[in-house]
């Protein structure tokens, strides 16, 4: 039986805290463990196995995207809304094609604003600011996803060799 690629990495983990710093005295040396332990949590969160959290901010991203098209229907010039899913077919990298995806909105959520700030964009008061809600909420939602992705930094431990 194969272990997750997760598995893996919590084991390597596991035994560095159980194993190595234990036995180590040189406050450097195990503070560099410890930033070790933190680029392996980094990576099991982040690495091709785990791409969920691409998958999360292409969902706010066209989210967004439907509702500005909602709210601009009747805009002259309003920027197109990207279909945003991935190509037909079996994908060779399915991370490379979410990271591709995530970017295309990305930049099609930058053109909305850019649009939006631009004089002329034919919408009134509140549904301009509206649009520019939704557009930056689905920013925000970014971070926040990234965030939530992300492992907690081992600064104080990296910086004194000793658990927090």
């Amino acid at each position: 039986m194969n272990n997750s690629f997760e598995r893996l990495i919590e084991g390597m983990c596991t035994t560095l805290r159980a194993e190595v710093l234990p036995r180590m005295n040189d406050e450097y040396a195990r503070s560099q463990v410890y930033g070790v332990i933190n680029a392996l949590n980094t990576f099991k969160l982040r690495a091709g196995w785990s791409a969920a959290f691409l998958t999360e901010q292409i969902q706010a991203q066209r989210a967004a995207l439907a509702a500005a098209r909602a709210l601009a229907a009747s805009a002259a010039g309003a920027p197109p809304v990207p279909e945003l899913s991935a190509p037909p077919g079996p994908a060779l990298d399915p991370v490379a094609d979410l990271l591709a995806t995530r970017d295309a909105g990305n930049q099609a959520l930058g053109e909305w604003l850019a649009w939006l700030a631009a004089p002329g964009h034919g919408l009134g008061v509140a549904a301009a600011q509206a649009l520019e809600q939704t557009l930056l909420a689905a920013l925000r939602a970014e971070l926040s996803i990234e965030l939530k992705h992300s492992p907690r930094p081992l600064f104080a431990e990296m910086s004194g060799g000793a658990e927090g």
